[in-house]
């Protein structure tokens, strides 16, 4: 997906909720003016998520903090991780666990402070269970996760990683087992996950599991590392991608499935959807 304008002053609104929601808006001035510069300097072919990286390289480089979001992505881990038994009985008793586990995936995709100031993570699992995805993939995700002996998950935010390991756990359980490689940032951007997160709510003690890092700390090291990450791709038998910022980077990849919830008008857009709207959706479309 390639940057719309709409996506420009997005950027600066994200800038500034990250200073503000860290106590640091009386530095706005300095890093907006920093994060236009920049912008005006890019390519605006590049995908959204591609140019968030150096954005968000400019606000860590301006504050001198390296993740704003820090205290926040420990709460929510705890948050969630508190709820899991709960969310696992849930799975286990309902008529098809993996269906389930999907949707509760998908529902802590609300987790997100880079588009939303405010959630309920009890309202949201509530309204995903109920709720029929306005694209409904399911049962071609299924087929192939079932097929599939390596799968790639590209994870998104902190507190909703740990719905993705109890996705990843019931995977094994219903399917057997599998190679399941899980995609953290190696840098800490809004509320993302990052490896910290990923051993704190123990995803790499899924069974078959490993945790790489995307290299992310600017754009040019991500650019760098993309033939990498390519061949990850290629080597995967299914991509399971997580949230709004990787159908951004993959929404190309055919053989991805992508789970969100679609809170931005641009994302909705591009899948055809409304705001709001859940999603499983096989790319590219």
């Amino acid at each position: 997906m390639r940057l719309r304008l709409d996506c420009i002053p997005c950027y600066l609104r994200q800038a500034l909720r990250a200073l503000r929601f860290s106590g640091l808006e009386h530095m706005g001035g300095e890093v907006l003016r920093e994060v236009m510069r920049r912008l005006i300097e890019l390519d605006w072919t590049l995908t959204p998520m591609e140019i968030g990286f150096e954005v968000y390289r400019v606000v860590r480089e301006v504050t001198g903090v390296r993740d704003l979001y820090a205290e926040v992505k420990r709460r929510s881990n705890r948050l969630v991780l508190d709820m899991l038994p709960r969310l696992r009985k849930r799975v286990r008793s309902s008529e098809d666990p993996l269906r389930t586990a999907v949707l509760l995936s998908i529902a802590g995709n609300i987790i997100d402070y880079g588009a939303l100031d405010k959630f309920n993570i009890e309202e949201a699992i509530e309204r995903c269970l109920k709720a029929r995805p306005a694209i409904d993939d399911y049962p071609l995700l299924r087929e192939r996760l079932e097929e599939a002996e390596a799968i790639l998950y590209f994870t998104d935010n902190a507190g909703e990683v740990v719905f993705d390991r109890l996705l990843a756990e019931t995977l094994v359980e219903e399917l057997g087992a599998r190679r399941i490689t899980f995609i953290v940032k190696n840098t800490p951007i809004i509320n993302d996950t990052t490896i910290v997160d990923a051993v704190e709510v123990g995803l790499h003690k899924v069974p078959g599991a490993e945790v790489r890092e995307l290299a992310c700390s600017s754009l040019d090291e991500y650019l760098e590392f993309k033939e990498t990450l390519e061949e990850w791709i290629s080597r995967a038998d299914v991509v399971v991608s997580k949230g709004q910022g990787n159908y951004e980077l993959l929404s190309e990849v055919g053989k991805a499935f992508f789970l969100l919830v679609a809170k931005c008008p641009v994302i909705a857009g591009d899948l055809g959807v409304d705001v709001g709207d859940t999603v499983i959706a096989q790319g590219p479309r």
